[in-house]
């Protein structure tokens, strides 16, 4: 069967949506009546307390995982009418943690993000998308070494490359700050932020509050699978919506420089 390129959605457009979605894994309820939808040109960040369902939620997005009720979309079609190439084509994933069983270069790991472009026009770029990721991950120097030899957060950083390698308007991203120093932190965000200036659409999970109130245009709160808060920064990171949902008292103080958000728990 013939594969379905993608073409280039406006900014603002849906991108990916999941409609009262919920799921259950090992007899405990991970999703209950979610609903999420995702727009070019947005950074979108997921936060809340461990088990919360937000690296579930984004495994629903990107197909890895079924709900048991509910739908998912992606590219204003039901994610079930893509192939999985062609879902490959329209979104990237960075999962939290990758287990790599043979001894690949960091090199073969992010040439595997031009996969799903193999016998496709755009192949012609690989050369060029692979060596823009290696610079924009930060993880040139160490191209030729072996994937295992890595630190954890160089492996976060070449995970990272390989999802910019596949060149899609849609990037999900699993907790990528959970393994690195502050600069890296703050240079994952940063591209977030130019991903979606480029009219792309970025989902992060992301534990540090200050980084979600920094970086994204949108926040959605979890807890017990359940959306408790969604809206702009300024609206859901609010003392009384994060004392709740982390069952600890919050702080909350406006920035004097920017005016956002600072989040510190009570000590």
């Amino acid at each position: 069967m013939k594969r379905r390129l993608p073409t280039r959605m406006d900014s603002g457009a849906t991108i990916a949506e999941a409609r009262d979605v919920s799921l259950r894994l090992g007899g405990a309820v991970i999703l209950d009546g979610v609903s999420l939808t995702v727009r070019t040109g947005e950074v979108l960040a997921l936060v809340g307390p461990n088990g919360a369902g937000k690296s579930t939620l984004l495994g629903v997005l990107s197909g890895d995982h079924t709900p048991d009720t509910g739908a998912v979309h992606l590219a204003g079609e039901p994610l079930s009418h893509w192939s999985p190439v062609e879902t490959a084509m329209r979104r990237a994933v960075m999962l939290q943690q990758s287990a790599i069983s043979f001894p690949f270069s960091v090199a073969d790991i992010v040439a595997m993000g031009r996969s799903p472009w193999h016998n496709t026009p755009r192949a012609t770029h690989d050369e060029a998308a692979i060596q823009e990721a290696l610079t924009t991950a930060d993880i040139t120097p160490f191209t030729h070494r072996t994937f295992n030899s890595l630190s954890g957060g160089e492996r976060a950083r070449v995970s990272l490359a390989r999802a910019l390698a596949q060149q899609t308007q849609l990037l999900l991203l699993d907790e990528p700050t959970a393994a690195l120093d502050l600069h890296h932190q703050e240079a994952v965000l940063q591209l977030a932020r130019a991903q979606a200036a480029d009219a792309d659409a970025v989902v992060v999970v992301v534990h540090d509050l200050n980084l979600a109130a920094g970086y994204a245009d949108r926040v959605v709160v979890l807890d017990g699978g359940k959306v408790m808060a969604e809206g702009g920064p300024k609206e859901v990171l609010t003392a009384e919506v994060l004392s709740g949902v982390y069952r600890h008292p919050v702080e909350v103080w406006e920035h004097p420089g920017h005016g956002g958000p600072v989040i510190l728990p009570r000590r």
